[in-house]
This record gives C-alpha cells, structure tokens and sequence, in this order.
C-alpha cells in the first residue's frame, strides 16, 4: 500500500522578500516549510520572520536551512530556535531537508524528535550504525 506523503514546500530568501508565499503554503495545508535562507539559514525580516512564527502556531513545521553551497545552519544560530520551535537542517541542503521533513511527518510532529532524525542523516557514523542495526 503506497502512502501519501504529507505536504511539504521550499521558500527561498531573498532580499526584499514578502510573506505571501508562506502564507500562501500554510492556507492551501502545508504540514512543512523548509526556509533556504541566505547563510546560517537568515530569517529576512521584518516580512518572513513572522510569517514563520505564525505558521509554526498553526502546527506547520518549520525547517531553517541555507541556500549556499555547503555549511552548517547552526540551532540558536540566526534565530531562536528553541524559542520558536523551528528546526534546523544542520548540513542538509533544502532538497534534502525536505524529503526527510515529509519521511518524519509520517511518523512524528514532535520538533524535537524531528531535530533527531535531521541530525541523525547528517551524522555518517549514525546512519552506517542505523543500517548495521536493521
């Protein structure tokens, strides 16, 4: 039986960059958003930054990631995310972070296990132990 796997879309920052796409993501169902923002994963404010906020207290899990190459979006790094309950991509590029996001979802919506799994794919010796094990 093949499962659908839940909604999940990308967001690309940019400079000047308005809100209508999250929020346009959030009403057509998203269960996931996976923001690619410049750098550490840079929430552009003063228009994105909320609109992520409020689309986390709607249950829409948000994932901060970067658009550059390769790097780390550090946890609390650019923004706080124990606070609000945002997840990082660690060294996941968006694609990635995204396919991952809509595989958890099918299992969990707590952000903290979440963070786990997102961790876990980054970690080689993890994911070689994960395998060994199965």
């Amino acid at each position: 039986m093949c499962r659908n796997l839940p909604q999940v879309d990308i967001v690309y920052g940019y400079a000047n960059m308005n809100r209508i796409p999250i929020d346009a993501f959030v009403a057509a169902g998203d269960k996931g958003i996976v923001h690619a923002g410049v750098g550490d994963g840079s929430l552009a404010r003063p228009a994105v930054e909320p609109a992520l906020i409020e689309a986390r207290k709607k249950g829409v899990i948000i994932v901060r990631s970067s658009r550059v190459g390769n790097g780390i979006v550090a946890r609390n790094g650019e923004a706080k995310d124990d606070d609000l309950d945002f997840v990082v991509s660690d060294t996941l590029n968006p694609q990635k972070a995204r396919i991952l996001l809509m595989l958890a979802l099918t299992k969990t919506i707590d952000t903290k296990e979440i963070q786990r799994m997102l961790y876990m794919s980054c970690s080689e010796s993890d994911l070689t132990d994960t395998v060994r094990s199965d």
